[in-house]
C-alpha cells in the first residue's frame, strides 16, 4: 500500500503540472481572469506542486511525508477560498473574519516555506525580517520606527488585496512570465536550443576563438529566454564547455565563459529573463522602450567578453576547432530553420507589431508547436507535448514562489514606508556625491542579489535602491537597469556565484577559482552600469549622432579595459601599459569631450605603437 502511495505522486504531480500549464495557456489566448482570480489560481498550482515535488521524493509515507500532502491540500484549500471569496475580503479589509486571517496565515506560512524548500533560506529569511519589522518596528527609534501594526493588520494587508501575496509581481508571473518559461522548454524539446549551438558554433567554431565566441553567443540567445543564468549554464554548458576545452582552453576559463554568457541572457533584450515586463510594469514606459533602452548596454557586455576571449585564445595560442568537428552552416539552417522561426516571430509580434508580451507569448507557443511537425525528428507528440508542459510548469515553480514571496516584502515595505527611508538612508550615507550614492547602490545589489533569481533581484533593489538614485536626479529608467545590472551580476560575483558554481559542476573545477574567473572575464559588465547614467545617449536616449558617439567609446572604452585585464593588446603587456590603459577605460565612462579625447589618444597611441613588453 505504501508503495503504491508513492508510486502515484508524480503521476498526480504530473497531471497537475499539465492541468497548470494549459490553464496558463487558454487564460493567456482567450483572456485571463478577474486579477485575483488569476493569481490565487496560480499561487496555489505552484504550491500544491511543490509540495506534491516534496512528497515524491521521499522514500516511503513517512512522517515528513504526511506534512507534505496535508502542506499541498491546504495550499489547495487556500486558492479555492480565495478564488470564491475575493471580493467580499476585499471590501471587509479593515474588518476580517476570523476564517479570512487563518486562511492568510496559512498562506504566507506556505509561502515562506515553499521558497525555502524550492530555492534555498536566503529569501526565506529576508521576509522573516521584513516581516518582524512590520511587527515590532514600532519599537525601533529615529527614523528606523514607524507607527504599530498587529498581526491582524499585517495579515490582512499581505494576503486579503492585490498589495501583498497577490499583488503585481506575482501577477507578472501568473501572465508573462510562465509562458515564456514554458516557451523556452518548448524550444529545447523542439531542438531549437541545439539549433542555436550548432549554428553558432558552424559560424564561428573554425576562428580563433571560434568555440568560446558561439558559446557566448549561444548561451546568450538562449539565456534571455531561460530567466536562470544557472539554468542556462546546465542546459547550454553540457554542449558548449566540452566544445571549448577541446580547443585548449582551459577548464575554468571554459566555465567562466558560459556562466558569464549565461549571465548576460539575463539582461539581453527582448526578454531579459523576463525582467523586461516587471520594469514596464512597474514603471509604466511601453514595453519596447525598456528593450530599447537595454539593448547597446547588453551588446556592450558581450561585447567585452567577445574581446576578452579572442585576447585569451592569442595570448595562449588557441587556435579554432578543426574543420570536421564544426557543423556546416548551410545543412544546419537547412534542416532546422524553422526551429528559429517561433522565437523571430516573438520578437517581431513584440517589436514591431507592439503587441503585448501575453499575446505574443501564447502566438509563439503555438508556432512553435506548429513548427515541431515540419520534420519527424522535432515532432512534439502528445507524449512529448506532455512531458514540455509537465516541466515547463515544474520549471515555473521557482518564479512563482519567489514573485510571492516578494509580494510580502514590497506588502511590508508599503505597510511601514521602509522603502522610502532606505533611500533617504542611502542618499545621507553618499553625502550627495553621486559616484558614492552609485558604489553603494551597485555593492549593496549585488550583496542582495546574492544567491536569488533575476526576478527576485529586480524585485527587491527596484523597491529599495533605485527609489535613492532617482532622489538623486537620476532617470527612473536608467536607476531601475542599474539595480538589476547588478543584481543578476551576483551570479557570478564570488563568494555566492550561483552560476559559477553550475558551471563548476559540469567542468569539475573548484567553484571559488571558477568563480573569480568569470568575475574578471565579465568585469567590463561592472563597468557599463556606470556608463549608461553619465552618458544616457547609451540608453538610446538622445540624438542619433550622440547616440552613434556615446556607442563608439564605450566600445573602444571597454576593448581598452578589456586588454588591461588580460594583459595583452597585439603584445602581452607590461604591468604599467595595463595599468594606463585601465586609466583610458574609466576616462571613457565620462561623455565629456577632454575625457573622450584623453582616452581615445591612449588606446590609439598603445595600439599603433604595439610595444608592449612581456609582463614579468
Amino acid at each position: 500500500m505504501s508503495k503504491r502511495l508513492t508510486q502515484a505522486i508524480p503521476k498526480v504531480m504530473g497531471v497537475i503540472a499539465v492541468a497548470m500549464a494549459l490553464f496558463q495557456v487558454l487564460t493567456a489566448g482567450f483572456g485571463t481572469l478577474a486579477t485575483m482570480e488569476q493569481r490565487c489560481v496560480h499561487v496555489g498550482f505552484a504550491l500544491v506542486l511543490i509540495y506534491l515535488y516534496a512528497a515524491s521524493r521521499r522514500e516511503k509515507p513517512d512522517a515528513a511525508w504526511v506534512v507534505d500532502i496535508l502542506c499541498a491540500l491546504v495550499a489547495a484549500a487556500v486558492a479555492v477560498y480565495v478564488y470564491f471569496n475575493w471580493y467580499d475580503m476585499a471590501v471587509r479589509i479593515m474588518f476580517p473574519k476570523a476564517a479570512d486571517l487563518v486562511v492568510g496565515g496559512a498562506l504566507i506560512v506556505l509561502v515562506i516555506d515553499a521558497t525555502r524548500r524550492r530555492v534555498g533560506w536566503t529569501l526565506p529569511i529576508i521576509t522573516v525580517l521584513f516581516l518582524a519589522y512590520a511587527l515590532f518596528g514600532h519599537v525601533l527609534p529615529g527614523q528606523l520606527g514607524h507607527r504599530a501594526y498587529g498581526w491582524r493588520q499585517v495579515v490582512a494587508s499581505l494576503t486579503m488585496n492585490t498589495e501583498g501575496v497577490y499583488g503585481t509581481v506575482v501577477g507578472v508571473s501568473a501572465t508573462y512570465i510562465f509562458l515564456f518559461v514554458l516557451f523556452g522548454t518548448l524550444l529545447e524539446y523542439s531542438g531549437a536550443a541545439k539549433f542555436f549551438v550548432d549554428l553558432a558554433t558552424g559560424a564561428l567554431g573554425r576562428r580563433r576563438g571560434g568555440a568560446a565566441i558561439a558559446a557566448a553567443v549561444a548561451s546568450g540567445v538562449f539565456g534571455m529566454v531561460s530567466g536562470s543564468a544557472a539554468a542556462n549554464v546546465v542546459t547550454t554548458g553540457s554542449v558548449t564547455i566540452p566544445l571549448m576545452k577541446k580547443t585548449g582552453y582551459e577548464d575554468d576559463f571554459a566555465g567562466a565563459v558560459e556562466a558569464s554568457a549565461s549571465t548576460g541572457g539575463q539582461i539581453m533584450p527582448p526578454i531579459m529573463g523576463a525582467a523586461a515586463f516587471i520594469i514596464a510594469e512597474t514603471l509604466g514606459p511601453p514595453y519596447i522602450q525598456v528593450t530599447l533602452a537595454a539593448f547597446i548596454p547588453a551588446v556592450l557586455y558581450y561585447g567585452a567578453i567577445i574581446f576578452m576571449i579572442v585576447l585569451h585564445a592569442k595570448r595562449m595560442h588557441i587556435q579554432g576547432l578543426p574543420k570536421e568537428q564544426c557543423p556546416k552552416v548551410w545543412p544546419v539552417l537547412k534542416n532546422g530553420f524553422y526551429l528559429a522561426f517561433p522565437l523571430l516571430l516573438l520578437i517581431f509580434f513584440m517589436v514591431f507589431m507592439g503587441w503585448s508580451p501575453l499575446k505574443s507569448g501564447f502566438w509563439a507557443i503555438m508556432a512553435s508547436i506548429t513548427v515541431s511537425f515540419l520534420r519527424r525528428e522535432t515532432w512534439l507528440t502528445p507524449r512529448r507535448l506532455f512531458e514540455a508542459f509537465e516541466k515547463g510548469a515544474m520549471a515555473s515553480l521557482s518564479v512563482a514562489v519567489i514573485c510571492a514571496i516578494s509580494g510580502i516584502v514590497i506588502g511590508t515595505l508599503s505597510l511601514t514606508s521602509l522603502g522610502l527611508k532606505f533611500s533617504s538612508i542611502l542618499v545621507s550615507l553618499a553625502g550627495g556625491n553621486m559616484v558614492v550614492l552609485l558604489v553603494l547602490a551597485a555593492v549593496a545589489g549585488i550583496i542582495l542579489g546574492m544567491g536569488m533569481s533575476t526576478t527576485s533581484v529586480y524585485i527587491v533593489l527596484a523597491v529599495l535602491l533605485a527609489p535613492a538614485l532617482t532622489k538623486m536626479g537620476v532617470d527612473p529608467l536608467a536607476a531601475h537597469l542599474f539595480v538589476f545590472y547588478y543584481g543578476c551580476l551576483s551570479a557570478i560575483t564570488p563568494p555566492v556565484a550561483t552560476a559559477s558554481f553550475a558551471a563548476a559542476a559540469l567542468t569539475g573545477s573548484h567553484p571559488f577559482k571558477l568563480g573569480f574567473q568569470a568575475w574578471k572575464l565579465s568585469l567590463s559588465g561592472y563597468i557599463i552600469p556606470f556608463m549608461f547614467i553619465f552618458n544616457q545617449e547609451l540608453l538610446f536616449q538622445g540624438s542619433p549622432l550622440g547616440i552613434v558617439k556615446a556607442l563608439l567609446t564605450a566600445v573602444i572604452g571597454i576593448y581598452a579595459l578589456s586588454c588591461s585585464i588580460e594583459g595583452y593588446m597585439r603584445k602581452p603587456l607590461h604591468w604599467a601599459l595595463r595599468a594606463l590603459l585601465f586609466a583610458a577605460a574609466l576616462l571613457l565612462i565620462d561623455s565629456g569631450l577632454w575625457t573622450d579625447l584623453a582616452g581615445l589618444a591612449i588606446v590609439a597611441g598603445m595600439y599603433l605603437l604595439g610595444r608592449g613588453k612581456k609582463s614579468a
